[in-house]
């Protein structure tokens, strides 16, 4: 399963947070882009575009921050976070 976590931030405190989950059989980045998606819809804020600085902080961290810059649209929070809590990859461990 496919499980994002997303946390609206004002001044370092969390308002709004949300976990969204994908189940199908499509490519991770697929199912991250749905998850992004739902989360936007939910959180009634428009999507950000994915730029590479995002893709490279995701892909290293499991974790990427969007600031009001990234959105086109103004947005009422300082911060929102989104990070991976389950991949479907199992640890060796």
């Amino acid at each position: 399963m496919y499980k994002l976590w997303a946390k609206k931030i004002i001044k370092d405190h969390i308002v709004n947070s949300i976990v969204v989950k994908n189940k199908e059989d499509i490519s991770s980045t697929g199912k991250r882009d749905k998850c992004i998606k739902e989360i936007c819809q939910k959180l009634d804020i428009s999507v950000p575009p994915w730029l590479k600085k995002h893709e490279l902080e995701f892909s290293q961290f499991k974790y990427v921050t969007f600031y009001p810059q990234d959105f086109i649209d103004e947005v009422d929070f300082d911060k929102l976070e989104i990070e991976l809590m389950d991949d479907e990859k199992k640890s060796a461990w």
